[in-house]
């Protein structure tokens, strides 16, 4: 890849940003009596900069894994989930939610609110960071000692070294991004997003350009989370107040009860969703950071997918915090029409991404593609995942708006420890009885939609006790009838034609084929239709 190329991805990305900025202050007049249009426009804008901003990091992985080997990639996917998952979740302790709860209740207590959590969010990094990143390490030390696993590389300790000074400036940009959220301007965080995103998409790839590996990448991601840092400063002081910190006692210990459970929640989240990962690095033996890349991949093309959820759910948060109050019935009519959006969404890129897995596996690694076979299946077989992530991802928000981050807690708990106690009994028996590591990799995949299962079966009977519990085989069974004709399209072309033409023939089907079979079946039906006439201000 040229660095002129790099260099014009760069400039058009900043112009696109510009030019829609300027569109959009001058054509968007908000409506406040329009609830509709508001959400939307929290979700699709907070979206659509979201996406660019996944597209960019899709050109880095795309060059990422087609030129460094799956075991070097794969010992920065693993310093990388430690810090950003892990770490990062553990530091943030729930705060930024909590923040943009009380602040959308009561704004006038945004200074006191922003200084106490601040605070609190600083003291766990320097805490927290440093002792879990060496019982890690430590860890994986003592199974290799053992002949069980292989030890982290110095290069993957140094980048863990190196992306913990990171969660100082995220800390700091988290608790603004909160205070625009609570003041449901979610397109700002995500235009700032934006610009850093292109800024990041260069010095990354310049990076890899001149060689400088993993631990470039590492220093680079300091970088520029410290510039992000800098531009919510100068923001904050011209549209909210001037940030102060507060490491007064009484108030940070008065934010724990409330946030612990909140925090727990995230980090219950990241157990169940990504402690696979280092499940499969132990049981890998010389192989371990290869089969940590082999399974990264396909999580990493998901990511793209991923990005939707929190722009929808962090969009209607604030109106379902309203409406938990008193408004159970306006409450759960809004949960109901998020979530057969989220499910309209969610069916056909299960499918679209099953059906493509061989061909998207390929477009990233190219000339490392037989390497990464085993993520072909892997890839094929997570991608189902995603309705049910698409629902708990809601769910989850829709009793944190309720105040049962308690109750949450308890589903967390259930959920991660049955993927755990899953994963560690699945991994090693299919290792095993298939003689190929490999069939551990599929036994995670196919586990992680069963814990997203077993969690909504948890999630279940607390919505049911706040009379909000969904009604969700009528909202799936018609996107999941038009995505299974829809991928019936897809195999009709792709399997016959073969690539690339065939799998070309398939995109294009999808998108017709689909919309044909929902409307069919009636799911686009009079309240959906209508919802867009609000949301277009006309109705």
């Amino acid at each position: 890849m040229q660095l002129q190329f790099v260099i014009g991805i760069l400039i058009a990305v900043l112009i696109a940003t510009g030019l829609g900025a300027l569109l959009w202050r001058r054509f968007y007049r908000d409506d406040p009596g329009n609830a509709a249009r508001r959400i939307f426009k929290n979700s699709a804008i907070t979206f659509g900069l979201r996406l660019l901003v996944r597209g960019l990091d899709t050109i880095v992985l795309f060059v990422l894994v087609g030129s460094l080997a799956p075991a070097e990639v794969g010992t920065y996917s693993l310093a990388a989930l430690l810090v950003a998952q892990y770490l990062g979740t553990f530091s943030e302790f729930g705060l930024g939610i909590l923040l943009t709860r009380e602040v959308a209740r009561d704004p006038q207590a945004a200074p006191r609110l922003f200084g106490a959590t601040l605070s609190l969010r600083l003291l766990l990094v320097l805490i927290g960071a440093v002792p879990i990143s060496l019982v890690v390490i430590g860890a994986y030390a003592l199974l290799a000692h053992f002949g069980l696993g292989e030890a982290i590389t110095p290069s993957g300790q140094q980048a863990i070294w190196v992306l913990i000074l990171t969660l100082v400036p995220s800390a700091y940009s988290g608790a603004v991004t909160a205070l625009y959220n609570a003041a449901e301007r979610m397109e700002v965080p995500a235009m700032i997003e934006v610009v850093t995103a292109a800024i990041s998409f260069l010095a990354r790839i310049s990076v890899l350009l001149l060689g400088w590996g993993v631990l470039g990448l590492a220093w680079s991601a300091v970088a520029v989370s410290s510039l992000t840092a800098l531009i919510f400063f100068f923001l904050q002081q011209k549209q909210f107040f001037a940030p102060s910190l507060s490491f007064e006692r009484q108030p940070i210990m008065g934010l724990v009860p409330s946030a612990f459970p909140l925090m727990l929640n995230n980090l219950l989240s990241a157990i169940f969703f990504r402690f696979d990962l280092f499940i499969i690095r132990g049981f890998g033996g010389s192989n371990a950071d290869t089969l940590v890349q082999q399974y990264a991949l396909p999580y990493q093309l998901l990511n793209i997918a991923l990005v939707l959820p929190p722009a929808v759910t962090f969009a209607v948060f604030p109106l379902l915090a309203r409406r938990a109050a008193g408004e159970r019935s306006a409450m759960a009519d809004a949960q109901r029409r998020t979530l057969g959006l989220l499910l309209i969404i969610a069916f056909p890129l299960a499918m679209g991404m099953a059906v493509l897995a061989s061909d998207l596996v390929w477009i990233f690694s190219r000339r490392n593609f037989d390497a990464y076979q085993p993520s072909v299946h892997v890839l094929a077989i997570l991608a189902w995942f995603l309705p049910l992530s698409f629902v708990n991802g809601l769910l989850q928000y829709v009793l944190i708006a309720l105040n049962r981050q308690t109750a949450i807690t308890r589903a967390f708990v259930i959920g991660a420890v049955a993927n755990l106690c899953m994963n560690l009994v699945a991994i090693p028996v299919a290792t095993l009885v298939f003689g190929q590591p490999t069939w551990g990799l599929y036994a995670a995949a196919a586990i992680t939609i069963i814990s997203e299962g077993v969690l909504y079966l948890v999630f279940r009977p607390l919505l049911i006790g706040e009379g909000v519990a969904p009604q969700l085989i009528q909202l799936s069974w018609r996107p999941l009838l038009a995505a299974l004709v829809m991928g019936g399209c897809m195999l009709g072309l792709r399997v016959p034609f073969g690539a690339p033409w065939g799998s070309l023939a398939a995109i294009l089907i999808a998108p017709p084929s689909y919309a044909v079979m929902l409307w069919m079946v009636g799911g686009i039906g009079a309240d959906e239709r209508a919802l867009v006439r609000r949301v277009m201000g006309r109705g």
